[in-house]
């Protein structure tokens, strides 16, 4: 059998790498960004002009709300006559989540003992708000364990940052706090729930430290603002921090833009800025981060907040393997009197985010 790989990236690698050890005929590539390209010897092809009668491997991970669920079906509808859909791949070679963990990206690691640690798992555990939450944990943790297809957690497809299974019970209307804007897809999806009326928006600071996607978050809240007077918007080229400073950052990332600790600043740094010194008196009722690892951090950076005003937070962590159960002690730490809930809202568990929720507001 010969095959073709659809998407020349990690995960490509990941399954060229388990069909070469076994000996599999591998004929060439499909991804239509590097046509004409070569890659390990091997051909780029588009996929209106590669052989219809290999076997073809979906190696690009599915996205909630994108058309990657589709490729199988349309690569099918081109005539192509076998092909293996990410997961049924992931099941015919089921190293790859291994192979894939020897990048070390993000929360994976090549030994479970660096995912997981149990004692802390099990005070989290104890500690979260629902069942749902406690089963989402054991899947995550079973999946760091094995990294098996088996035990793979599966996204929950809710309304991220507000899920309509999280007791938010705002008492008035949301003044909210977006650590890690982007380009205002956060921003966009509260407007959206605002103009439906289930939930009501009075303010939104937006903090975005890359350059590109700053200025399309600012045209963002133009916009919105435009058609939605009632809402007052702010955003701030910065990032999110533990004090203000000046630090490096790896800009251009799209969404993975990140800063990066070191002693020697360099022309791509950026301003840094702690929540309690600049939103203290934003009267701010909701905090969301995703910050590419920094949560920590900006954390600690809003400790008076969290203490003084006990806003609710969405905490992503999946970002390091400790994320997952140091951010809830930190937080817990800081403030003790949060019901915390755990979800999933992207696969290999990206947007796995922690809600806390004050106690007695719902």
């Amino acid at each position: 059998m010969n095959y073709l790989i659809y998407g020349a990236g990690h995960f490509g690698e990941c399954f060229y790498r388990i069909l070469v050890k076994q000996k599999l005929q591998v004929n060439g590539w499909i991804d239509q960004r590097l046509v004409s390209q070569m890659k390990y010897s091997l051909p780029i092809f588009d996929e209106h002009t590669a052989d219809r009668n290999m076997t073809v491997i979906v190696a690009v991970t599915p996205l909630v709300n994108s058309n990657r669920g589709q490729i199988k079906e349309r690569l099918q509808g081109l005539g192509y006559n076998n092909v293996l859909g990410f997961f049924e791949a992931a099941r015919e070679f089921p190293e790859v989540f291994k192979e894939y963990a020897q990048l070390e990206h993000l929360w994976m690691r090549t030994s479970h003992h660096d995912m997981l640690n149990l004692p802390s798992i099990k005070w989290l555990r104890a500690r979260l708000g629902d069942d749902k939450s406690k089963n989402i944990l054991d899947k995550l943790c079973a999946f760091r364990a094995s990294l098996s297809i088996d035990d793979y957690p599966e996204p929950d497809r809710k309304i991220e940052y507000f899920p309509d299974d999280i007791p938010f019970n705002f008492q008035s209307p949301i003044r909210f706090i977006d650590c890690g804007a982007y380009t205002g897809d956060t921003v966009e999806a509260f407007v959206e729930l605002h103009k439906k009326n289930i939930i009501t928006l009075e303010h939104i600071s937006s903090f975005e430290p890359d350059t590109n996607n700053y200025q399309t978050l600012t045209n963002t809240q133009n916009r919105l603002k435009k058609n939605n007077p009632e809402i007052s918007f702010q955003a701030f080229p910065s990032g999110v921090w533990k004090c203000v400073d000046l630090l490096n950052f790896n800009q251009g990332q799209t969404s993975s833009s990140n800063i990066i600790q070191s002693e020697v600043i360099n022309d791509s740094s950026v301003s840094v800025v702690d929540l309690d010194s600049t939103c203290q008196a934003m009267d701010i009722n909701y905090i969301k981060m995703d910050i590419e690892g920094a949560e920590l951090a900006a954390l600690e950076g809003a400790k008076s907040l969290i203490q003084t005003q006990q806003p609710v937070l969405a905490i992503c962590v999946y970002h390091k393997p400790k994320d997952l159960w140091e951010l809830p002690q930190f937080i817990d730490q800081l403030q003790p009197n949060y019901d915390m809930y755990l979800r999933v809202h992207e696969h290999l568990g990206l947007s796995t985010v922690l809600y806390c929720i004050p106690k007695g507001s719902h």
